[in-house]
């Protein structure tokens, strides 16, 4: 089986020893210059959207350390980009691209995290951006065979939902809302997809679709100075409301501990299970109020939930067997796109990837 490297995100930002790190990296460069439009290169449009966002960081944000992936107009390979945010220790990677498509009608902008696919619109982006690996030099041993035209090399991105999943989904559903709230352009929402460059990062990371170069209209938009910074505003307040929700580190530090006590859990959820066997469950969404089971939010999913740091977290199936909550999650994905894999031991949350571990060793 194809495995490229998956680890745990050991620091916990604002702990008193490192700044709150975020890596922003402006998409391709060089003899890459990503997609084409009629008069722009994506290249150049990722890198000044990139440079107004760190401005706006590092001006209400001075106690924040910002670091590019490039600063120049040269190609910077996929796993490069993610390497530096790794070695910086980073916090949040955020990856700056501009969209494209056949269809000329295709438009609006949109946000990724790191997933199988939440549709066949998302394959396809992750497939475009990752096909630039195949002018890296040794890409088939950099990438352990990893071919970006196969749909079979994406089968890896169906077992990859780490703790760091439930950030990059609060970070991107933030930075979408605030790129639409700004931008004026259509909503394409939140979509999960198999891009590598978020693959190879251990920590919350996200991938920005500004709009499609190819739409006349949104090139219009996102090639104009205007546009650009309307649309790096966009970003800068999503990434605010982020790094004021989690930045203190009481919400930060219960996502990467491995022993979350939790405050509170619904009835059908208290089913106390084998003693020193992790239970899995599917997690399909949050809640900052207590939801009631004909809420329209749960599309008409029995749901259980638990309460962690005040926040109501609700989630579908529950099972002692991996095997069995994965395709739960595929079921729910239909429903519920950014929905992952949390699990609990003896009443307690704790790391997926820990208790994937354990369940593989009992068996």
């Amino acid at each position: 089986m194809l495995l490229l490297f998956a680890a745990a995100h050991t620091a916990i930002a604002q702990n008193g020893k490192k700044a709150f790190t975020v890596v922003i990296d402006p998409g391709h460069g060089g003899v890459d210059p990503g997609a084409l439009g009629k008069e722009s290169k994506e290249k150049n449009i990722n890198m000044s959207v990139s440079r107004l966002l760190a401005d706006m960081i590092k001006d209400k944000y001075p106690e924040v350390k910002v670091i590019f992936t490039r600063t120049k107009d040269v190609k910077i390979p996929l796993a490069r980009r993610a390497d530096i945010a790794n070695n910086a220790n980073a916090d949040l990677f955020i990856s700056i691209h501009s969209n494209a498509s056949k269809s000329r009608s295709a438009n609006g902008c949109e946000t990724f995290t790191l997933g199988a696919g939440s549709s066949a619109e998302a394959k396809k982006a992750a497939m475009y951006e990752n096909e630039v690996i195949l002018s890296e030099e040794n890409f088939e041993e950099l990438y352990k065979g990893f071919d970006p035209r196969s749909s079979e090399s994406y089968i890896i991105f169906e077992l990859i939902r780490s703790h760091d999943m439930e950030l990059s989904a609060d970070l991107a559903q933030m930075v979408q809302k605030g790129m639409v709230k700004h931008g004026k352009l259509a909503n394409r929402g939140v979509s999960s997809a198999g891009f590598l460059v978020l693959h190879r990062t251990v920590m919350p990371s996200i991938l920005v679709e500004l709009g499609f170069i190819t739409n006349s209209n949104d090139e219009d938009v996102i090639a104009s100075k205007e546009g650009q910074k309307k649309l790096a505003r966009g970003i800068f307040e999503g990434f605010s409301n982020f790094y004021s929700t989690y930045h203190n580190g009481a919400k930060l530090e219960s996502i990467y501990s491995n022993d979350v006590v939790i405050e509170e859990e619904s009835a059908a959820a208290k089913a106390k299970p084998a003693e020193g066997k992790p239970v899995f469950k599917v997690q399909i969404l949050t809640s900052g109020k207590k939801l009631t089971g004909n809420d329209r939010r749960l599309k008409g999913v029995k749901a259980e939930y638990y309460k962690e740091n005040g926040t109501y977290k609700y989630t579908y199936g529950a099972s002692e067997d991996y095997n069995i909550i994965v395709k739960k999650r595929n079921e729910i994905s239909k429903k519920f796109k950014e929905a992952f894999i949390v699990a609990f031991l003896n009443g307690k949350r704790i790391n997926t990837q820990e208790a994937i571990r354990i369940f593989k060793n009992s068996r």
